[in-house]
């Protein structure tokens, strides 16, 4: 006669549960983990601010006033390329602010901040540019 109690049926145990038992509570628990980051990050997106910035006002008034300078084309061709770069920082500083920026002429609703004055300075100190006359460098 066999002792049933002293034989192993080859099932895998640790801290007296089977390897499936151990699995699914695993995955139970990277389940809820991973629903707390998704609510969390959910939140997180309602709390942005949406904002807008019209710029085409902005690199019209400047592209205009360097057409009117006299300069070179490469001189001004260099100065766009480092104006546009210093509005695309800008842009970019306001989302890493926790803001959801999208072009005004692209909204229909006139309920979302403007930030086109803030954007316009924060370029004109990035570049050293005279407030008030755009594209004017305060050399």
């Amino acid at each position: 006669m066999k002792n049933i109690l002293a034989t192993s049926n080859g099932e895998c145990r640790f801290a007296g549960l089977s390897l499936t038992a151990l699995v699914l509570a695993g995955s139970m628990v990277a389940s809820a983990l991973w629903g707390v980051w998704a609510t969390h990050k959910l939140i997180e997106l309602g709390r942005r601010e949406v904002v807008t910035v019209q710029l085409s006002r902005i690199m019209g008034g400047f592209v205009e006033s360097e057409a009117r300078s006299g300069r070179s084309a490469e001189e001004t061709q260099a100065r766009v390329a480092a104006y546009l770069k210093a509005v695309e920082a800008s842009v970019q500083g306001l989302g890493r602010e926790g803001r959801t920026v999208l072009v005004a002429e692209a909204v229909v609703s006139g309920g979302v901040p403007d930030l086109t004055e803030q954007v316009r300075a924060d370029v004109a100190k990035r570049l050293d540019l005279q407030p008030g006359v755009p594209g004017r460098g305060a050399r």
